[in-house]
């Protein structure tokens, strides 16, 4: 009866921990850590960031990442790739040759040229503003964008407002 009690308490116990640091991760939200020490350069990092469910959120491929200090790290030729949140899928694959991440907000920011692509578009600027934890930014400066398969978003804007159909 002792044992049966004990691994009760023991069970309570570890299910309200585990409780509390789920409800703390997803209160505070989760914070990106690169592991490069302050004032060292790390070559070919490759940083999977999981959502609380272990599914792929964003997969950081940094050819040469530097930590400035302790809030930001200085990141040279990187490749962002975000992943759906339903499907696990890639969606959005953020190309940069030099840029710099506050590791305190997750803001991504480069004021040289940057490459997004999606299965339906390609969009290319002079600079960028990305926040990887909330996935919104901003493409700056001499903004290009390509879309593909323009047939299928017209049948889409058609199926979703009959009335632009009439001739």
């Amino acid at each position: 009866m002792k044992s049966y009690v004990r691994t009760c308490a023991t069970l309570g116990v570890t299910g309200t921990l585990v409780a509390a640091s789920f409800a703390q991760d997803a209160a505070s939200g989760r914070r990106l850590d690169i592991p490069v020490p302050v004032g060292h350069e790390v070559k070919g990092l490759h940083l999977p960031v999981r959502n609380n469910e272990g599914k792929m959120d964003i997969l950081f491929d940094i050819e040469t990442a530097t930590r400035l200090d302790v809030q930001n790290v200085q990141m040279q030729t990187a490749s962002i790739q975000t992943y759906n949140q339903q499907t696990s899928l890639p969606e959005v694959k953020i190309d940069l040759r030099n840029s710099t991440m506050n590791l305190q907000n997750n803001v991504i920011r480069s004021n040289e040229p940057v490459v997004i692509t999606r299965s339906d578009f390609k969009l290319t600027g002079n600079g960028l503003e990305f926040n990887s934890k909330t996935r919104q930014g901003r493409v700056t400066g001499n903004i290009h964008m390509l879309i593909y398969n323009r047939n299928e978003l017209d049948q889409k804007q058609e199926k979703r407002d009959p009335a632009a159909q009439a001739p």
